[in-house]
């Protein structure tokens, strides 16, 4: 399969898998197990970013749903302090009960 193949030359894989729906078509993701920590970094430094045809992969640790949902909260609340770092209170105004003609 060209998805193995594409990830064989970083180590040996345990397992290999293409996420499909109920009809068989790919959902657009899949599951690369490696047999060691250092191959699985490996593919994930010389594949993330590359290109297949006319899309960017995006390679990258699996996690579990919780431990990613809580990467992203803490990277939107780091966003937000610096934008309120950046931006003090009372920069923004709001304008109500505007004239057509304006």
């Amino acid at each position: 399969e060209e998805f193995q193949q594409r990830f064989e030359p970083y180590g040996k894989i345990v397992s290999c898998v293409i996420m499909k729906d109920d009809g068989g078509k790919s959902r657009g993701f899949g599951f690369v197990s490696y047999e060691t920590h250092e191959a699985a970094k490996k593919a994930v430094d010389a594949l993330n970013g590359s290109e297949v045809k006319t899309c960017k992969l995006y390679v990258a640790r699996a996690q579990k749903k919780n431990e990613r949902q809580a990467e992203l909260r803490e990277k939107y609340e780091k966003l937000k302090m610096e934008r309120f770092n950046r931006y003090p209170e009372g920069v923004n105004i709001y304008v109500k009960t505007l004239d057509d003609v304006i």
